[in-house]
């Protein structure tokens, strides 16, 4: 047991908490303990965000864990104010973290499974950024983004993976211009970065052939 346990990257937890926030929380979002449930998602995340680190300097760590602290301390201190504070220092954090990764797996002389899932987790965390800043400018301005109903995460989350992959159906649309340059930065950044990731491992592939 001990054996297959060390088979599975370490990667992995991070990917799964993604994954779970990603395709569940759109799933749960209208229960009534969601909250709890978005704390635990987000918790999962900023922890799982260690094991990818193969460098945790004091700078990351600090930063890791005061977005940590602020996602707890919104969900008992509901105020707009620090709800506003927390996704836009979050989004700042997994920015830097997305950069860190990709010169991580850049400066990485192996090639294995483990790059794999963190060039995925890498991409799924522009979405991620993408949610963050998104949420922070709904909570200053809620005509930002034209939704057909009330907005909930499953609105912001599904909003911000469609424009990711630049399917973009126009049901929710960006109406303020930070929204839209949010827009334009969320699709830019993900076709730079699956274009930067392929290039890398192919060179990888072809180095350890």
């Amino acid at each position: 047991m001990k054996r297959l346990w060390k088979l599975i990257p370490k990667s992995s937890f991070l990917l799964l908490s993604i994954l779970i926030f990603i395709f569940g929380g759109p799933i749960l979002d209208r229960i009534i303990l969601f909250p709890h449930i978005k704390l635990v998602l987000y918790s999962l995340i900023f922890l799982g965000t260690f094991s990818i680190l193969e460098k945790k300097t004091f700078i990351l760590k600090s930063l890791l864990y005061i977005g940590l602290s602020f996602n707890i301390f919104i969900f008992f201190f509901d105020i707009q104010i620090f709800s506003a504070i927390s996704f836009g220092f979050s989004a700042i954090v997994f920015t830097i973290i997305t950069f860190v990764l990709i010169f991580q797996i850049a400066a990485s002389k192996r090639f294995d499974s483990g790059i794999i899932i963190e060039a995925i987790i890498g991409y799924l965390l522009i979405g991620l950024v993408s949610t963050l800043l998104n949420s922070f400018l709904l909570e200053i301005n809620h005509e930002a983004i034209k939704f057909a109903g009330k907005a909930g995460l499953s609105d912001i989350i599904y909003y911000s993976y469609i424009t990711l992959t630049t399917i973009g159906y126009g049901d929710i649309s960006p109406q303020s211009d930070v929204a839209k340059s949010i827009s334009i930065f969320t699709g830019l950044a993900g076709q730079l970065y699956l274009t930067i990731i392929i290039a890398f491992i192919i060179g990888k592939v072809s180095n350890y052939k």
